[in-house]
């Protein structure tokens, strides 16, 4: 029976292409003989959702990622530039100057557009930039701005609910999982870089 279906299939498929004036024989495996053709199909990643709340909550993750990674894009740029600013500039007190210089632009290159982020796209935030430094924000504004400004910042932001020390972590956290999984999506769609 199955045979006489693949040979109508084959029959029908070779019609076809005889009409287009093209023969497509596509590979072939007989294996006990039963024919398998070969082929080359795209992966596809499947979400499984437990609910349709649950469905909403990840659309609004999605919409919330791509609002804010372009600044922590921004942020890994701008921290590589700082980082090659510093290594020409030999004396201590010129870098602290240069640091300085650089936290002035960006709170007035930034502060508007950030003070703008809900405190939900603001947890985002300060995961996607470890994501791309592999650094925390907290131990960024140390290295950078010293400790009393990261201890200053990180108090800040535990009293609205946030913590400067958190990592991004795909493998273990399901939150950070999804957030991976958009942006590789948004990466392959093209509407990110």
């Amino acid at each position: 029976m199955i045979k006489r279906y693949l040979f109508l299939f084959i029959s029908l498929y070779s019609i076809k292409m005889l009409a287009q004036d093209k023969v497509l024989i596509a590979p072939f495996t007989i294996v006990n003989g039963d024919t398998f053709f070969i082929a080359d199909i795209p992966e596809v990643e499947v979400l499984a959702f437990k609910d349709k709340n649950e469905r909403t909550k990840y659309y609004m993750l999605k919409r919330r990622v791509l609002k804010v990674y372009p600044y922590a894009l921004s942020a890994k740029e701008k921290l590589m530039s700082i980082q090659n600013g510093l290594d020409s500039i030999p004396k201590r007190r010129h870098k602290k100057r240069y640091t300085n210089e650089v936290a002035k632009w960006v709170k007035e290159e930034y502060a508007d557009r950030l003070k703008n982020l809900t405190m939900t796209e603001g947890k985002i935030l300060v995961k996607l930039i470890y994501r791309e430094t592999n650094t925390t924000s907290y131990e960024i504004l140390k290295s950078y701005r010293g400790r009393f400004n990261a201890f200053f910042w990180q108090t800040m932001a535990k009293f609205w609910d946030n913590n400067l020390k958190t990592e991004y972590n795909p493998v273990n956290i399901r939150e950070d999982m999804l957030i991976e999984h958009i942006i590789i999506q948004a990466k392959l769609e093209g509407k990110l870089e």
